[in-house]
Parts: structure tokens; C-alpha cells; sequence
């Protein structure tokens, strides 16, 4: 019997201030939203660099008969040149930096070209010879990327050498400043749904200020007369939480998985919708908590019992 009554004050008490309650609805999923996209974000972060350094850090590409460099004036890469690259990698001053070393002979290298270009016509036009020897490095730590890059700059046979965390840097400060730039947002927006749930809770006692006085007649308690004001904000910051993880759903789907995804790659690019499996009930019960405590802080300001 409680609980059927304690039902039919929240929806009594919904109704009557639906247009604040829409209001709070619709700040909650939009500040919900941006909390989850900056949550994301940051989960993508850190997957992101994890793959890289779990990856080759560094590579070492040599002289093709296609390279055009200085260190590439006398044409592809000897085996003298390359066996001089092989032989620093082993050697006392960069075997404190470098973990494990992968190369790849110019049989390989056309495999992976071929693979990566399938379908295109040009593939046919290369041969091995046209490719050029690789090193791909894994570091001990990852931070010494550019002392490796240095050593084999400019060296003679040797065309490029890449640092594949410094590749990605940019990418990965756009992410980390949309994550700073996401949580200020949700911040203020949070402060603004806390406010529009307490001045909704305060329109809710004022509006039931005789029904509240009849129960303290009859001897109701605290939390019975208080509950359904509680629920209110929680049902409205629920509702905002749903709303909030289907627009993270959407966002997941079109924008990372159809997009990005197929962009940058599904090796680099971790965060998909089944993450909602986690953020979705976290954001609801964030939402919830938000408005719980917003009403109570309320309810003690406005409602004496």
C-alpha cells in the first residue's frame, strides 16, 4: 500500500512540474553525455598508448632504388649498409635502449604491400627489389625513442626512421584536450542539473505543502513523507541517463565504428559501443546519485520535518 502510494506521488509530482522535469531530463543527458564521451576518450587514450608501445616504436626503413634522400644519393641499400644498421642495433650503445629488433627482408616488405594495396592496379608494377629492408624496433622504454631516431638519422643506406609515438602525439593531444574540454563542459552542466533538480524538489514541497502537513498529522515518518520527493529527481536523472547512453550509442556507432574506425584502423582504435556494456549503468547511477543528493540538500532547506 506504501509503495503504491509512494508511486502515484512521484507521478503526481512529475506531472505537475513536467516542464522542470524535461528541463532537468534533458541537462542530465547532455551533461551525462559529455561525462561518457570524456570517459571514453580517455580509455581510448590509454588503449591507444598501450598498442603503441606494445608495438615497434621505432623503424629503421634503408635505401630503396625509389628513395630519393641524400643518405640515398649511391641508391639502394648495400648489404654492407645494412649490416652495419644490424650491427649498431646489437651493439653496447643502443642495447640499453632497444628490446627486441624485427626485420623484414624485401620479400616481406612486398607481401605487406601487396596486402595493404590489394585490389590496386599499381601493385603489379612493384617487385621486391623495389622494396626497401626494415628494422622495427620495440624499445625499453618508449621514451627513448628520439635518442634511437637520432643515432640513425642521416645515416648513409638508411632513408627514414620513423618514431611511431611521435607520429601519433598530435592525435593523442587533440584526444587528451576534447577530454579536458568534455569534462568542463559536463562539469557546468552537472552544477546546472543539480540546480534545476533542487528548484523542481522545492516547487514540488511548495505544491504539496497541505498534503505534507495532513501526513505529519497522522504520524508519518521522515523518510515516508520524504521518498517520493527523492524519487522524483532520481526517476528525471534515470530518464536523462538512458537518453544520455543513447546518444553515446549512436555517437559510438556512426562517428567511431563506421568512421574512425575504418580510418585509422581497429588496432589502434579500441572503444566501440560494447563499451556501453560499463559506461551506460555507470552514467545512470552517477545521474541518480547527482539527484539524490541535490533533492536532499533541498528537501533539508525547504521541508522541515
Amino acid at each position: 500500500m506504501r509503495a503504491r502510494y509512494i508511486l502515484g506521488e512521484i507521478l503526481t509530482g512529475l506531472w505537475r512540474n513536467v516542464a522542470m522535469v524535461i528541463s532537468v531530463v534533458i541537462v542530465t543527458a547532455v551533461s551525462l553525455t559529455f561525462v561518457g564521451a570524456a570517459a571514453l576518450m580517455q580509455k581510448q587514450i590509454l588503449d591507444m598508448k598501450s598498442t603503441l608501445v606494445e608495438e615497434a616504436q621505432v623503424t629503421i626503413y634503408m635505401c630503396s632504388p625509389h628513395s630519393t634522400a641524400s643518405s640515398c644519393a649511391g641508391g639502394a641499400a648495400t648489404d654492407a649498409q645494412i649490416e652495419s644498421v644490424r650491427t649498431a642495433l646489437e651493439g653496447e650503445v643502443l642495447s640499453q635502449y632497444v628490446g627486441s629488433v624485427e626485420e623484414r627482408d624485401q620479400e616481406q616488405a612486398l607481401a605487406i604491400y601487396q596486402e595493404q594495396f590489394a585490389g590496386e592496379g599499381f601493385v603489379s608494377n612493384f617487385t621486391a627489389e623495389d622494396m626497401p629492408v626494415s628494422f622495427h624496433i620495440t624499445l625499453t622504454d618508449a621514451e627513448d625513442s628520439a635518442a634511437v631516431v637520432e643515432f640513425f638519422q642521416g645515416r648513409d643506406g638508411v632513408d627514414e626512421v620513423t618514431d611511431l609515438l611521435s607520429a601519433f602525439a598530435p592525435f593523442i593531444d587533440v584526444l587528451n584536450q576534447s577530454t579536458l574540454f568534455a569534462l568542463g563542459l559536463a562539469v557546468l552542466m552537472l552544477i546546472a542539473a543539480a540546480l534545476l533538480v533542487a528548484t523542481t524538489i522545492r516547487m514540488s514541497v511548495a505544491n504539496r505543502r497541505r498534503e505534507i502537513a495532513i501526513m505529519r498529522l497522522v504520524g508519518a515518518s521522515n523518510v515516508f513523507i520524504r521518498a517520493p520527493f527523492l524519487l522524483e529527481g532520481a526517476v528525471a536523472a534515470i530518464l536523462g541517463g538512458l537518453i544520455a547512453s543513447g546518444m553515446l550509442w549512436i555517437g559510438l556507432q556512426y562517428i567511431v565504428e563506421d568512421w574512425l574506425t575504418p580510418t585509422l584502423g581497429a588496432q589502434l582504435i579500441s572503444v566501440t559501443t560494447a563499451d556501453l556494456i560499463w559506461a551506460a549503468p555507470a552514467l545512470i547511477v552517477v545521474g541518480a546519485i547527482l539527484a539524490i543528493v541535490s533533492s536532499v540538500v533541498s528537501l533539508n532547506r525547504y521541508l522541515k520535518v
